[in-house]
């Protein structure tokens, strides 16, 4: 088999100017050797005056001619003191403002809260639209309209007639008043007070619960199967795009078996056995079995 040579790191190769040492090499050797010597003869105690020289030579040699994976001892030491010095967390503080679109949104977890707000405002608008009122023309402004009209225009002294004369009629009474205010609305089907709005029973589920991960966020798409005591299924649920199931037909008071599967097998969940009465109030909350 023919053989080929590895590519090598040929930019920071460095030229051995001086024998068979590189320029570096060289400098750690005259920069260290003397620099023994100096501290074997300033230390005053004797027999570690020498130990601490040799130490200070050896450790010129170490970076001269001591490679560590192809790379030298000063490379080495220079990267230890930089991530000893380096910070080991990082936190994220995000300063940009929200784009447009997503600005003044409303959220919330319930979409029956959602349904029952959109019915409220269905119903103030047709119970708006019902006690409306017709506004009449007030005969004393239309006057003071017209004259101010024939005071801009001023009409021929020719084609003035006479007014005709006015009609004396009795002011109207509280009665009147009353059934003129009222007459525009008509009268609900259901014996309610007249003016009333048409109020819609809500319709509560027999019970509801929702599904989230370990870190308590809404899983949606998970199925849940709702088992009686025999094993038999009774329900069949799924969880909405906010991660909620609910179920509106009523079952019998007791204890059912849940279990929770997800179609596509992401999340892992315990087989559950819980007590359904005839109120539940409180909300299920089931949670997956990975780690946070």
């Amino acid at each position: 088999m023919e053989q080929h040579a590895i590519p090598r790191q040929i930019t920071l190769y460095e030229f051995k100017l001086i024998g068979f040492m590189t320029l570096k090499q060289f400098l750690y050797l005259v920069l260290f050797g003397p620099l023994g010597y100096i501290v074997s003869v300033i230390f005053p105690i004797p027999l570690l005056n020498i130990i601490l020289g040799i130490a200070v030579g050896v450790l010129g040699l170490a970076l001269a001619f001591l490679p560590i994976n192809d790379r030298p001892l000063d490379i080495w030491i220079r990267n230890i003191w930089k991530r000893l010095n380096s910070p080991t967390q990082f936190t994220y503080h995000k300063h940009n403002q929200p784009i447009t679109l997503l600005q003044n949104l409303y959220f919330v977890s319930d979409p029956h809260h959602v349904m029952a707000h959109i019915e409220s405002q269905q119903m103030l608008a047709s119970y708006l639209e019902k006690t409306k009122q017709t506004v009449q023309p007030n005969p004393q402004k239309k006057q003071v309209l017209q004259a101010f009209q024939n005071f801009q225009n001023p009409i021929p002294a020719q084609s003035i007639a006479a007014p005709p004369p006015a009609l004396s009629t009795p002011p109207p009474t509280a009665e009147q008043v009353v059934q003129a205010y009222s007459s525009p609305v008509a009268p609900p089907p259901q014996e309610e007070p007249v003016g009333a709005p048409s109020i819609q029973k809500e319709h509560k589920p027999f019970f509801i619960g929702t599904v989230k991960n370990g870190k308590r966020i809404p899983l949606p798409g998970i199925l849940l199967y709702v088992k009686n005591n025999e094993g038999a299924p009774v329900r069949l649920l799924k969880t909405n795009q906010h991660g909620i199931f609910a179920t509106f037909n009523p079952l019998p008071p007791g204890d059912y078996i849940f279990e929770i599967k997800d179609p596509k097998s992401s999340y892992l969940f315990d087989t559950m056995k819980i007590t359904i009465q005839d109120i539940n109030i409180k909300s299920i909350e089931f949670y997956s079995k990975e780690l946070m």
